[in-house]
């Protein structure tokens, strides 16, 4: 084997590593990982505090009444058909059919629509629905986007029932091709 000018025997060409040296190795490593996962920390609990709802405890401690509101709505077997489309004027027509447990259309309900929109805060719409035939309830929603919306249901009954429903939908103002 020929060294040249420039070879160096293994050990002598970075200097002799001591015990120092891998000690300071490893502390310089360790360093960094807990500085990078320490600024991750602060980052993700400084723009996010874990709350996705207000008054999530309160909302968690009264859902044995939600769920006795659930049960009292099956009980009356009330369903509703929900169905959206095009307005003839321009924006979104909701139109809502209700029929009682034996199918009978029911009349007489006070009934509330909400379009609300899970991509975007603020462009929530609610507006009251008026009875154009037997059983059915109908308005039209202005709304600012096409795409995803959750429609929610919410009707009074003579007697104070209330039947809530949600549906997903995707609006779309252009027609299909």
């Amino acid at each position: 084997m020929t060294t040249g000018k420039h070879d160096a025997p293994p050990g002598s060409r970075f200097g002799t590593w001591t015990g120092r040296h891998v000690l300071a190795s490893f502390i310089a490593f360790f360093g960094i990982v807990f500085a990078v996962n320490g600024y991750f920390i602060y980052a993700a609990l400084s723009t996010f505090d874990g709350v996705e709802v207000e008054g999530a405890y309160q909302k968690g401690r009264a859902y044995n009444h939600l769920l006795e509101q659930m049960d009292a709505q099956r009980r009356l077997g009330w369903t509703a058909a929900i169905a959206t489309g095009p307005a003839s004027a321009g924006g979104t027509r909701l139109t809502v059919a209700f029929a009682a447990a034996d199918g009978a259309p029911l009349s007489g309900l006070k009934v509330d629509g909400l379009f609300w929109r899970p991509v975007a805060a603020g462009e929530d719409q609610r507006l009251p629905l008026a009875e154009t035939k037997t059983g059915i309830y109908e308005t039209v929603f202005n709304l600012a986007h096409d795409g995803n919306w959750l429609i929610r249901i919410a009707a009074q009954g003579p007697a104070g029932e209330t039947f809530v429903q949600e549906e997903r939908v995707i609006i779309t103002r252009e027609p299909s091709r």
